[in-house]
């Protein structure tokens, strides 16, 4: 056989077989499936704007526990925070000096006295003969005066007697409503009163219920001024418990507050004023200087549009979600966002009701791309945990 022709036919069987190769592997390739996505339905709902602002707990009622007279302190009858009840026994100051200066002004009242009554009774015989033109003017005058002096002068002694009486009863120094009694300023021995350098001797926070101090800015004050002013028109007894407390662990205190007032002024130097609420606190563990967060939902957007959290894709603070169209194409599409409630974001512009969002597999679609959407189911365990706040930056 001449090689050159043995040669062609070789070449033209490989073409051949390389051919049917190729036909075959073209006959068994799949085409690509469409990536699958989760998707769900743009729906409306009433949203609750919810903020939360960081404050400081204190009592609903702070004394300083002052001597009002000066003398040696004797005695301190109570422990060092503990609870204490109205009227209790707190400091006792060295009482003799006042039982002898009680005793004193009893005894020139009672001096004042006699010495009133005898120019009394001198002075009614004086006005008979007065009358009768026994004794001339001058005389009965004279009489009359005196006895004016003298009843003036047992006034100002029976007022001296009660001062006395006063400055003896403030040697016992008790509590003037319950509370928690803080630490002694004061020990047995010290010479105490209001010019001295211990007058406070301790003091007394009254924590049920408990006082929750937090500031807001000027522009939320101004935003809300109408509903906060609505509150403080309203008896307390017929103001609801609305606002939550949480702890830096981000525990929430089991009961609720109500609103108590809102500060005269605003702070120049922060811009913001100063808000209080009340709090139940019957097992008296919660303590003046305590860090606290207030939560309150201050207003309801009607008929919001809401999508899952998770759906949204933050590019450096611009918001895009991804849109399922009717012939199962995706769009990307940017939105503007409102406030976030219970692991969902309000949308505010780009979305209409009954669209298609896609929450899982984003990082797999392209604009135009055809996918596969099956339905996203909230998880137990964040469809029932707790509601979480729109996030806010605390408030110096």
């Amino acid at each position: 056989m001449n090689p050159r022709s043995y040669l062609a036919e070789t070449l033209s069987l490989a073409c051949v077989l390389g051919l049917s190769s190729c036909e075959q592997k073209t006959e068994h390739a799949e085409a690509p499936s469409p990536p699958e996505v989760l998707v769900t339905q743009v729906v409306k709902v009433d949203v609750p704007i919810i903020r939360q602002w960081v404050g400081t707990l204190e009592g609903s009622n702070n004394a300083d526990i002052r001597a009002r007279v000066t003398g040696y302190l004797q005695k301190r009858n109570y422990q060092e925070g503990s609870f204490l009840k109205e009227g209790d026994l707190l400091f006792e100051i060295d009482p003799r000096p006042f039982e002898a200066a009680l005793a004193a002004a009893k005894s020139q009242l009672a001096q004042a006295q006699a010495i009133q009554a005898a120019t009394e009774a001198d002075f009614q015989r004086s006005q008979g003969l007065f009358d009768k033109k026994v004794i001339s003017v001058q005389e009965y005058e004279n009489k009359r005066q005196l006895n004016e002096s003298n009843v003036a002068n047992v006034g100002a002694l029976e007022a001296a007697l009660e001062t006395a009486q006063l400055n003896l009863g403030f040697t016992k120094i008790t509590a003037p409503f319950d509370g928690i009694a803080g630490i002694s300023q004061a020990q047995v021995g010290d010479l105490v009163g209001p010019a001295s350098s211990t007058s406070t001797l301790t003091t007394e926070s009254k924590v049920d219920p408990i006082r929750l101090y937090f500031p807001i800015s000027e522009r939320e004050y101004r935003e809300h001024s109408n509903l906060l002013r609505d509150a403080m028109n309203k008896p307390d007894s017929e103001r609801q418990a609305v606002i939550e407390m949480l702890f830096a662990d981000g525990t929430v205190y089991p009961q609720k507050g109500t609103f108590s007032f809102i500060n005269r002024q605003v702070d120049p130097t922060t811009g913001t004023i100063l808000v209080a609420a009340n709090f139940p606190n019957p097992e008296r563990t919660l303590r003046p200087g305590q860090f606290a967060v207030a939560r309150a939902a201050i207003e309801n957007i009607p008929d919001a549009l809401v999508v899952p959290e998770r759906a949204l894709v933050d590019l450096q603070g611009n918001y895009q979600l991804g849109v399922l169209s009717a012939d199962n194409k995706a769009e990307i599409r940017p939105v503007k966002i409102g406030p976030r409630y219970n692991r969902q974001v309000v949308i505010t512009e780009g979305l209409k009701e009954g669209d298609k969002v896609i929450v899982e597999g984003m990082q797999k679609v392209r604009p135009g791309m055809v996918l596969k959407a099956k339905p996203y189911e909230e998880k137990a365990d964040t469809a029932n945990s707790q509601t979480r706040p729109e996030q806010k930056a605390p408030t110096s």
